[in-house]
């Protein structure tokens, strides 16, 4: 696009003097605009702030309380909003030095190929500098991500990443204010289709000088509870539809029984007890999963979801009937059986029952 410009955004809280040389580099580099956000940092490191807003092209945000990174990015989205325009491309950079010029440049250019896309700056796990705590934590959460959402990013957890001016207020509308609103970019930009690319980017592991430096600003337990907070929330509701439709369930069984088919030969009167009650709960079921999950639209959801159902259902009936054969107890596998077919149920529903994107 004509005129295009960059606008390199970074959080930072207490960052360390050598910030103000990456700063540099970028300018140097070719990044029109840096908007530094101080995310309530201790009297400490004001110098360091003061030394950047004597950077040209540098732009110094500030507030006096700590309020998390998705809180400081999302100010900064504000700011951009309002004294720039559609000619600029975003690019989130971490202020600790793990995000290289060259690949935030990178992902400039390939956000400026790709307007409608997210695009995000993929390291290597596998790479051996990589410390085990962040290793655990970043290959644990993209599996999951991936379990949840059948999708695979390879790096759900960068904070280099680039999109178009258009996108602002999709990101400004994302809740969460600290790490966790970098999870939930992922989630609530995939259920509106917008369609995400990964760029292999260096990763960067720098030994700290000092205790100072060498403390981590992610709160390992709390913003990992967080984090996952957020990608299991679609699970939550899931189960919260389970258990209401089980209760209507047995609600709609019992009144079969003892009102409904009570006149009826025993077997009938299960038969169409068991049935009735089946149906009526699946529609309940259908309703929580289409209107508070998965956002589901459109007639083919109905189709697709009783597709699901009436295979599930039948696995169920096999695998505890040849499981019987076998003298092992109905009530303990068909237990385990519900559970593995629920996960399973949960991952079709996510990517074929009421998919967010029109591909295959």
């Amino acid at each position: 696009m004509e005129n295009e410009k960059i606008a390199v955004v970074i959080p930072a809280y207490e960052p360390p003097m050598k910030f103000i040389d990456y700063l540099k580099e970028l300018i140097s580099g070719g990044a029109d605009n840096v908007i530094v956000v101080n995310d309530g940092s201790s009297t400490k490191y004001q110098e360091v702030f003061d030394k950047a807003k004597e950077i040209s092209g540098v732009t110094v945000l500030e507030y006096g309380e700590n309020h998390g990174k998705g809180y400081a990015l999302k100010h900064a989205f504000s700011y951009i909003k309002e004294n720039y325009n559609e000619n600029t491309v975003i690019v989130t950079a971490d202020c600790d030095g793990q995000h290289s010029v060259k690949d935030v440049l990178r992902l400039y250019k390939s956000s400026s190929e790709n307007r409608n896309c997210l695009i995000l700056g993929a390291r290597d796990f596998s790479a051996p500098n990589v410390p085990k705590r962040s290793r655990f934590g970043n290959v644990n959460t993209r599996r999951m991500f991936s379990l949840l959402y059948g999708l695979k990013v390879t790096d759900t957890q960068t904070g280099l990443r680039a999109f178009s001016y258009d996108m602002i207020d999709k990101m400004l509308a994302i809740s969460g204010n600290r790490f966790e609103y970098e999870m939930n970019m992922l989630i609530v930009l995939f259920k509106q289709n917008v369609e995400f690319k990964e760029i292999p980017i260096d990763t960067i592991y720098e030994e700290k000088p000092d205790d100072v430096e060498r403390r981590s600003h992610f709160k390992t337990i709390s913003d990992s509870v967080k984090v996952w907070g957020v990608l299991l929330k679609n699970v939550n509701f899931y189960l919260i539809g389970v258990i209401l439709s089980t209760a209507v369930e047995f609600g709609i069984y019992s009144l079969c029984i003892y009102l409904a088919y009570a006149g009826l030969v025993e077997e009938t009167k299960l038969l169409l007890s068991a049935v009735t009650s089946r149906i009526l709960s699946s529609i309940v079921n259908y309703f929580i999963n289409c209107k508070f999950v998965f956002n589901g639209k459109g007639k083919s959801t109905i189709v697709r979801y009783y597709t699901l159902w009436i295979f599930l259902l039948t696995a169920t009936t096999l695998i505890t009937t040849y499981l019987n054969v076998f003298n092992i107890s109905p009530v303990f596998f068909k237990l385990i059986v519900d559970v593995v077919l629920a996960i399973i149920s949960f991952r079709v529903q996510t990517v074929w029952v009421f998919p967010h994107n029109n591909k295959k």
